[in-house]
């Protein structure tokens, strides 16, 4: 059960807690409401004290289907946890942001792998504009859309179940059209080790120059197109410090509905590019046919959109 099928079920079990008589002086519950949470919890007490605590927390690893309630001191947040690292993502990233943004719903998360010893380098959450996600059935390609089709490479046969009778998209290409529109979309990196702003901001470079390699083999780049990136990806570099990122800090890339790139370092903007370009094709790194980031990112991520569509 997903996320977002469960808060209604919270809310209303939580209203229904506050009412007059529910904390009675025989501890009884009423039936109705033992049922209806039933289902999506089993070993653990939701009632403490006769009344359900105002402040807890979802836990939940991304293989599971199960939901975890804890009651978290600490924070309100509802956050999942990357199994692979114990790394927490907010369901909401926007709270956590300087850049004043809509609500960052969290799709997918995954740990990003590196070296034949496939050493865990860092975890990272991909988030989606919550008005993109209502609205995801309308964008091209996607209208018969399923977790198979971000992962599948591109194909021009058409589906036999496509009611439009028109070949379906796949792989990178899907989340090329949803990137075309006006939509924020962010990724949260989150190292599980420490690490320094050199490592990330090379391998950003390195992936923007080859994507600009291939799009200028494939004729799509202007020369006035080419200056302007190359001095782009020169200014994005410019934005990360000679520091250490310890374990646990978070490095957002946003991309915002007007386009562009911010980069943030635990709610502080290190820098801003108006290149439309950069901020769409670096979010793309993340689901290229080939070479991907992470693999548990991009299986995660088509998981989450599913689920969304399915909704």
């Amino acid at each position: 059960m997903s996320f977002r099928a469960t808060r209604p079920l919270l809310s209303a079990f939580r209203n229904a807690a506050a009412r007059p008589g529910f904390a009675r002086k025989s501890g009884a519950v009423p039936l109705s409401l033992l049922v209806g949470v039933s289902s999506v919890v089993v070993g653990y007490s939701l009632v403490q004290n006769q009344i359900f605590k105002e402040r807890f927390t979802l836990h939940a690893d991304s293989d599971s289907g199960a939901l975890d309630l804890r009651d978290d001191p600490n924070s309100k947040t509802a956050f999942r946890v990357d199994p692979d690292t114990n790394i927490q993502f907010p369901l909401d990233l926007s709270p956590t942001l300087s850049t004043p943004s809509p609500i960052l719903s969290l799709v997918g998360l995954g740990v990003r792998k590196v070296s034949f010893l496939r050493v865990k380098v860092y975890s990272a959450g991909f988030y989606l504009d919550e008005l993109a996600i209502k609205d995801l059935h309308n964008i091209k390609g996607w209208h018969n859309f399923t977790a198979q089709h971000l992962l599948t490479p591109p194909t021009k046969v058409p589906s036999a179940s496509d009611p439009l009778n028109a070949p379906q998209l796949s792989g990178e290409e899907l989340m090329k059209n949803l990137f075309d529109r006006p939509v924020a979309i962010a990724v949260r990196i989150v190292p599980n080790r420490n690490t320094d702003f050199g490592h990330l901001r090379d391998a950003f470079t390195r992936a923007l120059q080859a994507r600009q390699k291939l799009a200028r083999s494939k004729g799509e780049l202007t020369e006035a197109d080419e200056q302007r990136i190359t001095q782009s990806i020169q200014t994005l570099k410019s934005f990360f410090p000679a520091q250490t990122v310890q374990k646990g800090k978070q490095v957002v890339l946003l991309r915002p509905r007007q386009g562009g790139l911010i980069v943030e370092f635990e709610g502080k903007v290190l820098g801003q590019l108006n290149d439309p370009w950069i901020g769409k094709q670096l979010m793309l790194t993340y689901f290229a046919d080939r070479e991907v980031v992470s693999e548990k990112l991009k299986e995660d991520v088509a998981k989450g959109l599913e689920g969304f569509m399915k909704n």
